[in-house]
C-alpha cells in the first residue's frame, strides 16, 4: 500500500514569506533604507552607489596599494641588509642571506596563494626582482665576486629572467613580461661589452616579438622597441650608466648589422594574423616607431663611420623595403602596411640618389623617380603613397628653386613631371579612391609656375612674352581635347600673368618690331579665348 507524506500548504507559504522578508531587510541595510511609519528614508541610489564606489576604491587601496608599499619597503630592507653585512666582509654570508629572502618570499607567496591574491602577486615579483639583484652581485657591482668569471654570470642572470618570462607566459601577466623585459635590457647595459650588449638587444626584440605573436601584448611590443632602440643609443654615446663618459663610441664595432636586425624584427610584426590582434592601431605605432628610431641611429651612425659606404647602405635599403612591400602586397591583410614600407623604401632611394649623382644632377633623377612612385601608387592603389610623393615632390622643387641654379633640362623635368603626374592621377582617380583634387590641383599649379619658369629662363628675353601667350593658347586647347575645365582656369591665369608681364617688364625692354609683334598675338589669344567663352555661354 503506498503511503502519501500529506503537507500543509500554510506552513510552506508562511516560511517563504519569511525568507523573502529576511531578503528584502538585507537589500535595505545594503542600500541605506530605514522605515519610519509607512515611510521609507534614507540615501537615495546615487548616493548609494557613490558611496560603494567610494568604499571599493578605499578597498583597493588597502589591499594592493599598501600590499605594494609594503613589499617594496621590505625589499629595499633586505637589500640594504645585504649590503651592511657585505660592507663587513662576510661576503659569503650576505648572499646567503639574500637567497633565504627570496626563498622566503617565494614560499610565503605559496601559502597565501589563496587567501591573499593581491599580496601573493606583489610578493611574487618583489621575490624574483630580488632573486635577479642577489645573483648579480655574484659578480656585478662587488669587490669581491664569488663567480669570477663573468659568463657564468650572465648565464645564471639569463636563466632567472627566461624563468620569469615562462610565469608571465603561464600566468598570462603583460606586466610581469614587461618587468623581465627591463631586466633583460638592463643585463645588457651592466653587462657592458659591445657584442653582448647589442646581441642581448637582439634577444630582447626576438623575445617580444614571439609575446606578441603568441600573446598579442602590443603594450609590451611598443615599450621593448622603444627600450631597445634607447639602449643602442646609449651604447652608441658611451654607455654612461657605467661611468663612461658621454661621448660617440670610437668605433663602429658592427653595430650597423644589430641595427638593421632590430628593424626587420620588429618591421616582422606586421604578419601577426587578424585573429590575434584586429585593430590596426597598435602595429601602425610599432612600424612608425620603428621606422623613426632606426632613422635617428641610422643618420648619426652613417656619416661619422659609414660615409664611404652611403650609397650601399641607403641603397640596401631601399631595395630590402620595396621588397617588403611588394610581399606584404601580396600577403598581408593590412592596408596600410605595402604603403608604407614603401613610401621609407623611395625615401631611401632619394638619398642614395643623391650621393651617385650629387647637385644639382640629382634633381633630375629624383624628380624621374616620381614617375616610379605614383607608378606604385596605381598598384598599390594607395592614397598614402600618392601623399608622400606629393609632399616629396614639392620639397625637392622647393629646395632646387632656392639652393641651386637654374638648369633648362631640370626646369622642364619638373614642369612635364608635374603635369604628367597630375594628368595620371586624374585618369586613375577611382583606382586611387582619391575624394579629394587637391594633390591633383597641386600638381597643376607646379606644372603652371615651372613651365612659366622654364620659359623665362631658356629663351632671350624678349620671347617671354610670346611663349607665355603659346603656352595659354596650349592649356586652353587642352581644356577643349581633354574636356577638362582646369586646363581653362590655367589658360585665363597664364594670359593674366602674361598681361603683367608685357605691361610692367616688357613695355620698358622690347624693340618696336618685338612689341607690336608680342601686342598682337597676346590681344588675339585674348580675344579669341573671350569669343569662346561667349559662344559656350550662350550655348548653355
Amino acid at each position: 500500500m503506498t503511503e502519501f507524506t500529506h503537507t500543509n500548504p500554510g506552513n510552506n507559504i508562511e516560511e517563504k514569506l519569511r525568507i523573502l522578508e529576511r531578503r528584502v531587510n538585507h537589500l535595505e541595510s545594503i542600500m541605506g533604507i530605514e522605515w519610519v511609519g509607512d515611510k521609507a528614508v534614507g540615501q537615495p541610489p546615487e548616493a548609494t552607489a557613490e558611496v560603494s564606489q567610494a568604499e571599493h576604491a578605499e578597498s583597493r587601496i588597502m589591499e594592493y596599494g599598501l600590499a605594494w608599499l609594503g613589499s617594496i619597503v621590505f625589499l629595499f630592507g633586505i637589500v640594504f641588509l645585504v649590503a651592511y653585512v657585505e660592507s663587513s666582509g662576510s661576503y659569503t654570508l650576505a648572499n646567503s642571506i639574500g637567497y633565504v629572502s627570496v626563498v622566503a618570499f617565494l614560499a610565503l607567496s605559496y601559502f597565501l596563494r589563496h587567501s591573499f591574491p593581491a599580496l601573493v602577486h606583489v610578493l611574487r615579483i618583489c621575490g624574483l626582482l630580488l632573486l635577479y639583484y642577489v645573483t648579480l652581485k655574484l659578480h656585478f657591482f662587488t669587490g669581491h665576486p664569488l663567480i669570477a668569471n663573468q659568463w657564468p654570470a650572465l648565464m645564471l642572470l639569463l636563466a632567472i629572467i627566461a624563468w620569469q618570462l615562462y610565469h608571465a607566459w603561464q600566468g598570462n601577466s603583460e606586466f610581469l613580461a614587461g618587468i623581465a623585459v627591463t631586466l633583460l635590457i638592463a643585463t645588457a647595459i651592466f653587462f657592458d661589452t659591445t657584442p653582448v650588449t647589442l646581441a642581448l638587444l637582439t634577444l630582447t626584440s626576438l623575445a617580444s616579438l614571439v609575446l606578441f605573436y603568441r600573446q598579442a601584448w602590443w603594450k609590451l611590443h611598443i615599450y621593448a622597441l622603444f627600450m631597445v632602440y634607447l639602449t643602442h643609443w646609449l651604447w652608441l654615446f658611451g654607455n654612461p650608466f657605467m661611468g663612461h663618459p658621454l661621448r660617440l663610441v670610437a668605433s663602429p664595432q658592427d653595430n650597423i648589422i644589430f641595427l638593421f636586425s632590430y628593424a626587420v624584427i620588429y618591421a616582422s610584426s606586421i604578419f601577426i594574423p587578424k585573429t590575434k590582434l584586429p585593430g590596426n592601431t597598435a602595429l601602425i605605432s610599432v612600424s612608425v616607431g620603428n621606422a623613426l628610431a632606426f632613422s635617428i641611429l641610422l643618420l648619426i651612425i652613417t656619416p661619422e663611420f659609414y660615409r664611404a659606404s652611403y650609397v650601399p647602405i641607403f641603397s640596401a635599403i631601399s631595395v630590402l623595403c620595396l621588397l617588403f612591400a611588394v610581399l606584404l602586397k601580396m600577403r598581408s591583410s593590412r592596408d596600410f602596411a605595402p604603403a608604407t614600407y614603401a613610401v621609407y623604401g623611395f625615401m631611401a632611394m632619394s638619398i642614395a640618389l643623391y650621393h651617385i649623382s650629387g647637385l644639382p644632377d640629382a634633381y633630375l633623377l629624383l624628380v624621374l623617380q616620381s614617375f616610379l612612385v605614383v607608378s606604385m601608387a596605381l598598384w598599390f592603389r594607395s592614397k598614402i603613397i600618392v601623399v608622400a610623393n606629393t609632399f616629396l615632390f614639392i620639397s625637392i622643387l622647393l629646395i632646387y628653386l632656392i639652393a641651386s641654379e637654374s638648369i633648362d633640362t631640370i626646369n622642364f623635368t619638373f614642369a612635364f613631371t608635374a603635369l604628367a603626374t597630375a594628368r595620371i592621377l586624374n585618369w586613375q582617380r577611382e583606382r586611387l579612391t582619391l575624394k579629394t583634387e587637391m594633390f591633383r590641383n597641386t600638381y597643376l599649379l607646379c606644372a603652371f609656375f615651372m613651365i612659366l619658369y622654364s620659359l623665362n629662363k631658356a629663351l632671350p628675353s624678349h620671347y617671354v612674352t610670346l611663349a607665355w601667350t603659346a603656352t595659354a593658347f596650349g592649356f586652353f586647347f587642352l581644356s577643349i581635347w581633354l574636356h577638362n575645365k582646369k586646363y581653362r582656369y590655367l589658360s585665363v591665369l597664364t594670359i593674366i600673368v602674361t598681361g603683367g608681364h608685357l605691361f610692367f617688364v616688357d613695355l620698358g625692354q622690347m624693340s618696336t618690331g618685338f612689341r607690336v609683334i608680342a601686342f598682337l598675338v597676346f590681344a588675339l589669344i585674348s580675344i579669341g579665348v573671350s569669343v569662346y567663352y561667349t559662344k559656350r555661354i550662350r550655348k548653355k
